[in-house]
């Protein structure tokens, strides 16, 4: 099959793909065969009414479907042991990751260097989002860095996987580090004292106004004030920006 998609790309134009495998290879948490696909790489983008127009990566089992992946517990090759995972997570995993998965079960997505899709990126002038489904500490730190560097955009990324023994903290340069109920700022700083996180609150009452802001996405009155695209501040340490503290559902 990989030597069918490679053939697929010839003497096709790259701004006429519109998603490609960046990524096939051992899931960093536990060797399960993975790979990182991006869509919305045509002419139009996302339509998505929070991030905006971002292409978007979901990272996926290479050999069981979403749902089942889900159900068999098999999904923390590509989730680790995120809190959000079963009760909290909003992807609905039958819908587009589900639709991905299909099309490279088809032959119908083409596997393409990370560089090479970032220069469609770069023509486009679309910003990424890493980890539509799926945490992007579960790819080589490389894949990640060559694609951005290729894109040159904006991009949005997040991860659990700070606490993991095996955890590439060059992730943090890229992605945001995820706090919630079931760790801390305290207990992330002691480990990487210049990560930024993204943490998850039940209100914004203790926001810590000299090291976090509220999430720019919405007004007090919950209106739509800002989206991701506009915003690039979830961008792990290549931003110099204070860390984001959002509610659920906001």
């Amino acid at each position: 099959r990989r030597a069918q998609q490679v053939h697929h790309l010839q003497g096709v134009s790259p701004m006429t793909i519109t998603s490609a495998i960046i990524y096939r290879g051992p899931s960093m948490a536990d060797g399960r065969p993975i790979m990182a696909v991006i869509s919305q790489l045509g002419p139009k983008g996302s339509d998505n009414a929070k991030t905006g127009d971002m292409a978007q990566i979901d990272i996926l089992l290479e050999d069981e479907h979403p749902v089942e992946a889900r159900k068999t517990g098999h999904d923390t090759a590509i989730c680790g042991a995120c809190p959000l995972r079963v009760s909290v997570c909003y992807v609905n995993v039958g819908f587009g990751p589900a639709s991905k998965y299909r099309a490279v079960q088809r032959g119908n997505v083409p596997q393409m260097a990370p560089g090479a899709v970032g220069a469609i990126l770069r023509e486009r002038g679309r910003a990424i989002r890493i980890g539509a489904y799926g945490d992007p500490g579960m790819v080589p730190f490389e894949i990640w860095r060559a694609l951005l560097d290729a894109a040159g955009t904006a991009h949005t990324s997040y991860t659990h996987q700070w606490r993991e023994p095996w955890f590439d903290p060059r992730h943090l340069s890229i992605s945001m580090a995820s706090v919630d109920s079931e760790n801390t700022v305290e207990e992330l700083r002691a480990r990487f004292p210049d990560a930024r996180h993204y943490r998850l609150a039940s209100d914004y009452s203790d926001v810590d106004r000299a090291l976090e802001v509220k999430c720019p996405s919405k007004a007090d009155d919950g209106t739509r004030r800002v989206q991701c695209v506009d915003c690039g501040l979830c961008g792990g340490t290549d931003r110099a920006a204070k860390s984001i503290v959002i509610v659920e559902n906001d």
